[in-house]
């Protein structure tokens, strides 16, 4: 019973997830419920060791999650995020490209800021990279939404430390 709460409630790298924060929430709504009902102080749930335990009385009110008195609540928050689960509509064509589209817009601008750095840009805009092959010896400048040469960012660095080399005389 421990592994589906634990595979609910953790996410890949074993760390609560927003599902544990919902169990979470369910127990504080209740309270402890140890000593038949009575002690009411604030739980702890454990998605790992999948354990709730009383934060007034941790010795003697810690049990499974699953079991009495707390599995009913457990097991309901998770019964609801399954069905929540298989019950959402899976997203349109529509909604994945434009998906895809957004991540695409955020790498650009990602690899934009990086290229206005290394070229002491101040101003720039983001370009995202077109589908398909890159031709040969050339590379997709994010900041000029063009191929370039592939040595191009390192001429473009070396011509402004160049002109940065120039000092002014009166």
């Amino acid at each position: 019973m421990a592994t589906p709460i634990r595979e609910w409630c953790l996410d890949e790298n074993d760390q609560p997830n927003e599902n544990a924060a919902r169990v979470q929430a369910a127990l504080d709504l209740k309270g402890c419920m140890c000593s038949g009902g009575q002690c009411k102080a604030p739980v702890i749930f454990d998605a790992m060791s999948v354990t709730v335990t009383c934060t007034a009385n941790p010795e003697e009110h810690t049990c499974e999650a699953y079991d009495e008195p707390f599995g009913e609540i457990v097991l309901g928050v998770i019964d609801q995020i399954i069905f929540e689960s298989e019950t959402r509509p899976l997203p349109t064509t529509a909604e994945l490209e434009e998906n895809e589209r957004q991540r695409q817009r955020e790498v650009a601008s990602r690899m934009a800021r990086e290229e206005a750095r290394a070229l002491g840009l101040v101003e720039f805009t983001a370009h995202v990279r077109p589908d398909g092959r890159r031709p040969d010896g050339k590379t997709w400048s994010y900041t000029r939404g063009e191929w370039v040469r592939e040595d191009f960012r390192k001429q473009q660095q070396q011509q402004v430390v160049d002109k940065s080399e120039y000092v002014e005389v009166d």
